[in-house]
């Protein structure tokens, strides 16, 4: 085994570290911990992106040009009200040595709710626009069992943990030039975040059961801008840059743990519950996306790629580096994720069918293989090695009533897989997860 750390943590791992100071031995698990709130990957939102892959960058030309590249707002011609809904299940094994588990998941939550307004001008576009958009969901739920020889103990880890974050869009879109079009958006950050955790731990001699129960509320603001160029009726470009995101977490956490000793049945007792308050503050790292799109007939297809260093992420004001690394390596590294996708317009009908696929490889290096009880609550962190990295598939298809009602419906399908290795690439833990998301969209445009 190669264990990247091995510590005391002061409250419960993972959301619980939210509430104590930034000090030695907390820093590996906050990266951790952005993880797990689904900050570090944003699938954004929408049936039509999401069954293009999320290469939306270049083709923005809807509402959802607030949250893929503002500057798109200024091909919208007319008023547009759209809405969308989400579904998504989750189905995530964790193995410890010869001891597996899995837990499954569905969640339903709004995806968007947006309003479009062109301004009526005399030469040129000029159109704002308004809306509320899913950024990324919280929603995980796991089991982790474990055999401790070296103690020996038995442990079993459950957790489950809810929220989905959402952003408040306020922007607009104008010409530059026929050929050019520019655009920005103001964006707030919220999200109420619940999760609980639970350590039943048993040794030879004593059990423990330990639960801690947390609830915040995020808040943050970012901005976006973009620009758009049409190189000609069939080619277009896109760059959006998305500004550093200051977010901030405030809340509290109720802890209790009760003890029995196996020798002695009648020594049992429960904790008093200890309550933490939660104010911690991060700052997530600027984001650059890029993207073609080339429409020949009735085909187009489009393609985008986005750099985000999260080496610079910050934890109170302070980068997020290994306290157990000589060299302060960053737990958190730059990432460079790739989205392509297609659409198809049948003849004679407005019908459209979609399709794409997305990469979006792991910015944290280091996972939380377990926790258990040994005068303190213990977290065994290791580096692991993507066998999967991050991928999507995605579908879709898209309908026209009546010239102002669009209905669209895409499905996205993948996941990942990482491994922990011991000597002799003898595995250790493994942690694979499945993800299937439904999105439908609805668009009155007048």
């Amino acid at each position: 085994m190669k264990p990247f750390a091995r510590f005391i943590v002061l409250a419960a791992v993972a959301l619980s570290y939210l509430a104590v100071p930034c000090a030695s031995g907390a820093q590996i698990i906050q990266g951790i911990t952005l993880e797990r709130l689904g900050l570090l990957y944003s699938p954004g939102t929408g049936a039509r992106p999401i069954a293009m892959g999320g290469a939306y960058t270049a083709v923005s030309d809807d509402g959802f040009a607030l949250i893929y590249n503002p500057a798109g707002l200024a091909d919208i011609r007319r008023k547009e009200i759209s809405i969308g809904i989400h579904q998504r299940h989750d189905e995530i094994t964790n193995t410890y040595l010869s001891l597996s588990s899995t837990q499954s998941s569905s969640h339903t939550s709004l995806g968007h709710l947006a309003a479009v307004y062109p301004y009526p001008t005399y030469r040129g576009s000029l159109v704002f626009a308004f809306g509320v958009f899913q950024a990324g969901s919280s929603n995980l739920e796991s089991i982790k069992n474990a055999y401790l020889a070296d103690i020996p103990a038995t442990v079993e880890n459950n957790f489950i943990q809810s929220g989905t974050i959402y952003q408040y869009h306020v922007g607009f879109g104008f010409d530059l030039s026929p050929r050019a079009a520019v655009g920005a958006s103001f964006v707030l950050w919220d999200e109420s975040v619940n999760f609980s955790e639970e350590i039943n731990y048993a040794a030879t001699d004593s059990s423990v059961f330990f639960k801690d129960d947390v609830s915040m509320d995020l808040d943050g603001v970012s901005f976006n801008v973009g620009l758009l160029l049409r190189a000609s009726d069939n080619i277009r470009a896109g760059l959006s840059i998305t500004s550093p995101a200051w977010l901030s977490f405030k809340g509290d956490g109720t802890t209790i743990s009760e003890y029995e000793y196996a020798n002695d049945p009648g020594v049992r007792w429960t904790t008093d519950p200890a309550v933490s308050l939660i104010e911690e503050d991060y700052t997530l790292p600027m984001k650059f996306s890029g993207g073609v799109a080339l429409r020949l007939s009735a085909v187009m297809l489009a393609a985008d790629v986005a750099y985000i260093d999260y080496s610079q992420t910050e934890y109170n004001g302070i980068p997020i580096t290994s306290e157990v690394d000589p060299g302060k390596k960053h737990v958190l590294k730059e990432a460079w994720n790739f989205h392509a996708g297609a659409e198809v317009t049948l003849p004679q009908a407005p019908i459209r069918f979609r399709g794409g696929f997305s990469y979006v490889p792991f910015e944290l290096s280091t996972v939380e293989e377990i926790a258990y009880i040994d005068n303190g609550v213990i977290s065994v962190v290791a580096d692991f090695e993507a066998e999967r990295e991050r991928k999507f598939f995605t579908f879709g298809v898209g309908g026209l009533i009546d010239h102002v009602l669009t209905l669209d419906l895409a499905v996205a399908i993948g996941g990942y897989e990482r491994v922990t290795s011991g000597a002799g690439h003898a595995t250790i833990f493994t942690e694979e997860r499945s993800i299937a998301e439904v999105v439908v969209s609805g668009a009155y445009r007048f």
